[in-house]
């Protein structure tokens, strides 16, 4: 008898599964809050958009109407593309963009919605092709850029998202000063 009960609960919450949301199911409250079209309440569950062919565009899980857990976007081909961790409507967390082939393309740490902390881009090949520091969602501190055999080919320096200077590194690794126009076309 217990073992009945155990199995008839195991499909009773399989069955009470998180909602799905497709197109149109959706609106946004005044206050920000994602609630369901039909009955005006919070949505809770999993908001899906698909491409025109019908494939899976993005799933963004929500709890009371706000962004909760790994919102996830992917290729029209199916792979994915992009994971991004919510808390609260907020990013939080590491987000991670990748390359159609699987490999990583991005790292950014996000803390309330800004990007904060190391950020990391690489090449197709899985080789780091960058990585730079954020403050407030600013580029704060030195940038370093790699060529695809992994020397440093350039540094940028940033305080609070404006350009101080910057240098390119030649084959034996000796400093080039950037010229002005140079850093900003560096940053484009």
């Amino acid at each position: 008898m217990k073992l009945l009960f155990a199995f008839i609960s195991s499909i009773l919450m399989l069955c009470a599964a998180e909602a799905h949301y497709s197109n149109g199911e959706l609106s946004v409250r005044d206050d920000g809050v994602l609630i369901e079209t039909k009955t005006q309440k919070p949505a809770n569950g999993i908001g899906e958009l698909f491409y025109e062919s019908g494939k899976l565009k993005s799933e963004t899980p929500f709890k009371n109407g706000l962004r909760e857990g790994i919102g996830k976007r992917y290729y029209e081909s199916g792979k994915l593309r992009s994971e991004t961790p919510f808390i609260n409507d907020k990013i939080e967390g590491l987000k991670k963009e990748y390359y159609e082939s699987g490999a990583l393309q991005t790292e950014v740490t996000f803390v309330h919605d800004e990007a904060e902390g190391l950020t990391k881009f690489y090449y197709p090949s899985g080789k780091l092709q960058g990585e730079s520091l954020f403050k407030n969602n600013k580029a704060d501190g030195i940038t370093k850029l790699y060529g695809p055999t992994g020397q440093l080919i350039r540094t940028i320096e940033f305080k609070e998202g404006d350009v101080v200077q910057g240098f390119d590194y030649d084959a034996k690794g000796n400093k080039i000063a950037l010229s002005r126009e140079k850093l900003i076309e560096a940053t484009k």
